[in-house]
């Protein structure tokens, strides 16, 4: 039998040690998820009575999925400085378009800006998720808006975004691009807030991949 090398077996031994690394902190995570526990002021958390015998590794999977981002859940960044009733999976949304809640959240939207007549959604996948022919042209996402109406938060398309495309008009953000009720004569309002986010193809029934970015809440200038 041939003798592993000195390299070999460090990167085993290095291997070993970095699944053990990342199965305590995931245990960590999903106890704190599962047990709705905090970080005090010290910034640690307590988890002296979680029975880490009980959990299950599917869960705790899911749940590391879900704090990372991935797989649905997500996460919402706030600009507006007000709270804002919006789940961060997005459970508490009707779509107007196709459900995306559930698509994995690979997308990191930094912000969202308006000005020079342009709305601008700097999503990192715009030259990653593969474009389709579809609308007239190469396109491979979508931008979403989600308004708040009658008590009830919706999410609805109002573009198409092509391959490398992080910015459209703002004139677009209306309800004749969205053409859906209850939205279809929505406008825009000066100091209402409104969440933005960026999906694969999802305004018809094209399909290019099942992701999604994190959601952007901002007022409207």
């Amino acid at each position: 039998m041939k003798t592993p090398s000195p390299h070999c077996t460090f990167n085993l031994l290095k291997n070993k040690f970095m699944k053990k690394f990342l199965l305590l902190i995931s245990t960590a995570i999903f106890a704190i998820h599962m047990t709705g526990c905090s970080l005090d002021d010290s910034g640690s958390a307590d988890l002296t009575d979680v029975d880490l015998s009980e959990l299950d590794p599917e869960a705790a999977e899911q749940a590391i999925r879900d704090a990372i981002g991935g797989g649905g859940g997500g996460s919402i960044i706030n600009n507006t400085g007000e709270s804002v009733d919006l789940n961060a999976d997005l459970s508490n949304v009707k779509f107007l378009h196709a459900d995306v809640s559930g698509w994995a959240v690979t997308s990191t939207l930094p912000n969202v800006t308006i000005g020079g007549g342009m709305i601008s959604l700097p999503f990192d996948k715009a030259r990653v998720w593969p474009g389709r022919n579809t609308a007239g042209a190469n396109v491979n996402a979508n931008p979403w808006i989600l308004v708040k109406q009658g008590g009830q938060w919706y999410a609805a398309t109002w573009e198409w975004m092509r391959t490398g495309q992080t910015a459209k008009s703002v004139n677009a953000v209306e309800g004749g691009h969205i053409g859906q009720s209850p939205l279809n004569n929505f406008r825009p309002q000066s100091g209402q807030v409104y969440g933005f986010f960026v999906s694969g193809l999802a305004r018809n029934n094209v399909r290019n991949v099942q992701e999604r970015s994190n959601v952007v809440m901002i007022r409207w200038p």
